[in-house]
């Protein structure tokens, strides 16, 4: 009973200091105010999908086979000695290397990203000498690009794009505060070209490898050490650069030959191997990252107010800027919602209350509860170094229908005693004595629910811990204000005159009030003499009631849960689209454009039409995309996917050419999507392990239920390895790695060492001119150096194969991977993956491939945490009955509110359609330590009764009597609290609350609606049970006691 004394003493010392409350009172305004306005705001916490890491090393113009074998599996190699790496894949394409490291729980993610950039350094070494650059990335959600900006452009030629755009755009970006880093995707940098001739080079007697060679010495600045002089230390640089264009042109090469003799300099963008193209112009985007201290609103705002100075500078009107991500709006728009979803809940939880109490003061006292308890959690936040991001605006989100719990059963509980005749201050105190074990345990069962994180790993234990912080701290002020602030605004407003001093006023209130009191007495005090009855009834009919509860959990588990589907996140319509092209190897990138001009006809004849926003085009030489995007104020009634498919029927057909839709930001680790299915293949030799793949389609293809696999690839040989004649080289005195620097340099060009120009360092690049690599004839002709000086010929010493090389390989923990992916047939899901998993059983794959499973977002072992971390839970919420009731066996009764409330969270998802989503298993957790407090509110007093001397059945129904109006209420403020999170939409980039608060809802409700029942009659069975073993431990101990007597 201390804690009803300590309660007491509380709510005595808030009555007798009222200044000091109203100072403590504007105290936690001014605070929550302040903390507010200086909150850090961003989308994603700190941390978020934060442990994995990945390096990129671009080198273009190579063939995959040769990325994989000279630069991933170097980095493989040394990459595999990282501590805690759990997962490493890597991707090969002919433009760079990427491996992609995904670390366990747990893993220091600093120290992680020091040991990968050392083992990335051990790996250079084993590069080829033209790699210039390698990119390492933390993959944290806080760190990906905050804005991005599509930029349209239509400017001549003769303009310097890149210093243009760098000077106007990239650098005014730049200097905002809090950007750490903005980046042109898209924006070719000017390059010096230097053209060999390779008439004139075979006249001197030069070939392009040695050439190069002596370019690449040529120009360079190495420190040498320290030198003395005259008593002074200098520090000494060995330099051989040059300044200028001329200088490079007249750069001697042999005797009486200059550059300039062998050779053309262009100074142009490289060879385009990729366009971007918005609405019909060309593009490119422009990223910009926040400092990870920056509050990413301010930092969005100030981007928008440059963007639009951008857009009134005449320099700039070629340029057609549009911002298409936007961090800082989108936690805007989340801020709305909670505020918006707070309004609406508040407003109903206050209609609910006046409906209960009609007493508009008290009312407006209870309802005035929810922002100060939020105004305490928000500062407790700001003190913690934490910021305002998706989850912890759901964690106050939650809180706006469990706030008011606490003050509605004090507020009740004095009324209730004022009107049976007590003094306002003995009322007061009374009222809190009674109910403050109770309220403090109910609040204390939702907080432990928190404690299992701090057991548990993986993404569950970093969702709890984030929501944890601002729920904790409001649901302990809420305990706070219901002890201290409510029994002082209900004893100040108790003895007031109506409002109003004329006639007319009083009587209207007083009219309104009657009427809400004949509703309340037709509908829920009906409700609650019905209830009385039936808990009178089966009191004596236990076992009834027990068979029945019991045949609705197994329906409920053994039917409805089964079809209850479980998916990472819930689907929300886009309003976007994503079409994926894949081109015949034999079209090469003005092929594509022609064909792209096509298409961007048909979209911009059609624009109206669609209520299209935008569109981009996307080519490369191995991939290309559309992507269009519909207005936010759509007048049509046809979905966004139905017009994607009226867009995609429109499309152009050519012959070969296969076109299909890409879901956005679906990789093949995404296998919670019905509708598609994943195989994969691992071997050592990609193309064997292509040739098994290509084999395995049409046994896929035919399975029930399997509409369609999605192509990776064109089937075109795509590759021309030139074969070297081992014997005609060594005979003659060629190096094959001479050869092979010597073709590698005339076709792709050789990286030189950039060149220093006004601050600029500019690329440097030596090829052959185009007319003398066009050919394969004119490769056949490129002179090679023997060892004594004489020349041959590449045609004499290699000859010519056709490969069907892949364009992209992928490996999985250093075995080369292949997933081919399955579309299927809506309602045949499952009875096409179980034909797809005995289809795999019964194929004998070639020796050294084998399959392999995909690694999940949410793995069977992330599903057995949160399991584990639901079962703690329920295991503390009882130790914290048992320790504050002195009870073993009487929190069981209370327990079985759990199971009542999982029933509902079951059906509701259900009888909606909606699937269970990772938020809805968070939202169980918390609905635990949610549902048991009606529970305790009941029990708690019928225990008080029965110590007042009253029999168990009489407190029982009493209790059940007395308690039905704050169950009531809290049931329904916290069920109305919910209902505006299941309309909200999750939005772009968002969080869907839908399961999570249908979650809430369907617990609630079913709880609420079986508590007076259930926990009675359980009560009764378990303090029969109590009974009864006292009793055999009595007898026990009676005839040991007599039998000792005896002896």
């Amino acid at each position: 009973m201390e804690s009803n004394e300590l309660a007491t003493k509380i709510t005595r010392l808030s009555l007798d200091r009222r200044v000091t409350m109203f100072v403590l009172f504007l105290t936690i305004l001014a605070v929550g105010l302040i903390a507010m306005t200086r909150l850090q705001l961003e989308l994603f916490p700190k941390g978020f999908e934060g442990h994995s890491l990945s390096v990129r090393v671009p080198w273009r113009s190579a063939v995959p086979q040769e990325v994989m074998e000279k630069i991933a599996q170097p980095l493989e190699d040394e990459l595999n000695t990282v501590r805690g790496v759990d997962s490493m894949t890597a991707s090969c394409s002919s433009s760079s290397a990427s491996v992609y490291l995904r670390f366990k729980q747990g893993t220091d993610m600093d120290v992680a990203y020091r040991e990968v950039r050392d083992r990335v350094e051990r790996a250079k070494l084993r590069f080829p000498e033209d790699v210039e650059y390698t990119y390492i990335y933390k993959m944290d959600m806080s760190g990906i690009p905050v804005c991005m900006i599509g930029m349209a452009y239509d400017v001549p030629p003769e303009v310097d794009l890149y210093d243009f755009v760098n000077k106007k755009i990239v650098t005014p970006l730049t200097r905002i505060d809090g950007v750490a880093n903005v980046d042109a995707r898209g924006l070719d940098e000017k390059e010096i070209i230097i053209e060999i001739d390779k008439a004139k080079s075979e006249a001197y007697g030069l070939d392009i490898y040695t050439l190069s060679r002596k370019l690449r010495g040529d120009n360079f600045n190495l420190a040498s050490g320290n030198v003395q002089d005259g008593g002074k230390k200098y520090l000494l640089k060995s330099t051989s650069t040059y300044h200028t264009i001329d200088q490079l042109r007249n750069l001697p090469i042999s005797t009486n030959v200059i550059l300039s003799d062998v050779a053309v300099l262009k100074y142009e963008p490289e060879e385009r191997r990729y366009v971007t193209r918005v609405n019909s112009k060309k593009a490119m985007a422009i990223t910009v990252t926040k400092e990870s201290t920056a509050n990413t609103v301010a930092v969005c705002d100030q981007v928008v107010a440059e963007l639009e100075r951008m857009k009134q500078d005449p320099e700039l009107a070629a340029f057609d800027l549009h911002m298409y991500v936007n961090q800082g709006g989108i936690v805007i728009t989340q801020l709305n919602t909670l505020y918006t979803n707070g309004k609406i809940g508040a407003f109903f939880a206050a209609i609910v209350l006046y409906l209960f109490l009609r007493r508009l003061r008290i009312t407006l006292i209870i309802t005035l509860a929810i922002p100060l308890c939020l105004f305490i959690s928000v500062a407790a936040m700001y003190f913690a170094g934490e910021s305002l991001n998706l989850l912890t605006i759901l964690g106050l989100v939650i809180c706006v229908g469990l706030l008011v719990d606490n003050s509605v059963v004090v507020a009740e509980n004095i009324q209730r005693h004022y009107f049976n005749g007590m003094s306002r201050r003995d009322a007061c105190i009374k009222g809190v004595q009674e109910i403050g074990l109770a309220i403090t345990t109910a609040t204390f069962t939702t907080i432990i629910v928190f404690l299992p994180a701090l057991l548990v790993e993986g993404q569950m234990r970093f969702f709890m811990m984030r929501l944890a912080l601002p729920v904790v701290t409001a649901l302990l002020s809420s305990l706070v204000i219901a002890l201290v602030f409510v029994p002082l605004c209900v004893y100040l407003t108790l003895n007031r005159k109506p409002l109003g001093h004329t006639a007319w006023p009083r009587r209207l209130a007083e009219g309104a009030r009657a009427q809400l009191g004949r509703f309340y007495e037709a509908t829920f005090e009906q409700f609650n003499r019905w209830y009385n009855r039936a808990l009178q009834y089966y009191l004596r009919r236990r076992i009834d009631l027990a068979f029945i509860f019991l045949v609705l959990f197994c329906v409920t588990y053994f039917h409805t849960f089964r079809e209850v589907e479980f998916s990472v996140d819930e689907k929300r319509e886009e309003s976007q689209f994503n079409v994926s092209f894949r081109f015949p190897s034999q079209f090469n990138m003005e092929d594509r454009g022609k064909y792209f001009d096509r298409v961007e006809q048909i979209m911009e004849d059609r624009k109206e039409e669609f209520e299209l926003e935008g569109y981009f085009v996307r080519y490369s030489t191995w991939y290309a995309s559309l992507e269009g995007w519909f207005k936010t104020d759509r007048k049509s009634d046809v979905p966004p996917r139905e017009m994607a498919e009226r867009i995609f029927k429109l499309l152009p057909e050519v012959p070969g050419l296969k076109i299909g839709y890409e879901r956005r930001g679906e990789g093949e680790e995404k296998q919670d999507r019905k509708e598609r299915y994943y195989v994969r293949l691992i071997g050592t030799d990609p193309i064997q392990l292509d040739e098994v793949a290509e084999s395995l389609k049409p046994v896929f293809e035919n399975q029930p239920g399997v509409l369609a696999l999605q192509e990776r690839q064109d089937e075109t040989p795509n590759e021309m390895a030139l074969v070297v004649d081992r014997e005609r080289a060594n005979s003659i005195g060629v190096n094959p790695t001479t050869l092979a620097g010597l073709v590698g340099s005339a076709l792709r060009g050789s990286t030189l060492p950039r060149f220093q120009n006004e601050g600029r360092q500019i690329p440097v690049r030596v090829r052959f001119s185009e007319e003398d690599r066009a050919e394969l004839a004119d490769l056949n002709n490129f002179l090679v150096p023997t060892e004594d000086g004489r020349f041959s010929s590449v045609g004499t010493l290699t000859r010519p194969t056709m490969l069907s090389s892949p364009r992209y390989i992928r490996r999985t923990n250093k075995s080369v991977s292949h997933t081919l992916t399955m579309e299927l047939e809506a309602g045949r899901e499952d009875e096409a993956r179980k034909a797809i998993e005995a289809a795999k059983a019964n194929i004998d794959l070639p020796e050294g491939i084998s399959f392999s499973s995909l690694r999940k977002p949410y793995e069977m072992e992330d599903i057995l945490t949160g399991v584990f971390a639901l079962c703690m839970s329920i295991l503390f919420i009882y130790m914290l009955m048992a320790f504050l009731f002195e009870s073993v066996l009487m929190p069981l009764s209370i327990v079985f509110t759990i199971p009542l409330a999982a029933i509902g969270s079951v059906w509701i998802h259900y009888l909606t359609g909606i699937n269970m989503d990772m938020l809805g298993i968070i939202g169980g957790m918390l609905l635990v330590g949610v549902v048991v407090n009606n529970g305790i509110v009941l029990i708690d007093y019928a225990n008080r009764l029965r110590r007042d001397g009253q029999d168990r059945t009489t407190a029982l129904l009493q209790a059940a009597k007395h308690r039905f109006r704050p169950i009531a209420i809290t049931a329904l403020t916290t069920i109305f609290g919910m209902i505006p999170m299941v309309w909200s939409e999750g939005g772009e980039m968002g969080l869907s609350y839908r399961s999570f608060g249908l979650t809430l809802i369907g617990g609630m409700f079913s709880a609420s609606l079986f508590t007076l029942l259930v926990v009675p009659v359980f009560y009764t069975l378990f303090d029969d049970a109590r009974e009864a073993l006292t009793s055999t431990l009595a007898g026990v101990l009676r005839r040991r006691r007599a039998s000792g007597l005896a002896k």
